[in-house]
């Protein structure tokens, strides 16, 4: 009997530690998540290999995502990222107060 319980103790401990390797998704994690998301599918053009750029937001008190600027070489960028996420309600559990996130974004060109 005193084996049984120490063998039952053993895979109870053992579940616990190596049972769940779901790794829980942050709120920032699933932010950049949901972005990414909005940004699927560009229809735009791209010269390069890739166009880099950088985006600066916030979210307001509705939970809306507020671009306040993007720095990229293509104004094609810049549009087509206002016009996708400027104003766009994420599900985010982040404390907002005002905090500006970065977000670095690599467009690929599909025919390269």
């Amino acid at each position: 009997m005193k084996t049984l319980k120490v063998f039952i103790l053993a895979f109870v401990i053992g579940t616990a530690m190596y049972g769940n390797n779901n790794p829980v998704e942050t709120p920032v994690q699933k932010l950049r998540n949901e972005i990414s998301t909005l940004l699927k599918n560009p229809r735009i053009e791209i010269d390069n290999e890739a166009i880099n750029a950088t985006v600066e937001f916030t979210l307001n008190n509705k939970g809306e995502i507020v671009v306040l600027t993007v720095d990229s070489d293509s104004t094609s960028v810049e549009s087509f990222v206002k016009s996708k996420l400027n104003y766009q309600k994420v599900d985010s559990r982040i404390n907002k107060n005002g905090k500006v996130f970065k977000l670095r974004l690599k467009i690929l060109n599909p025919f390269s």
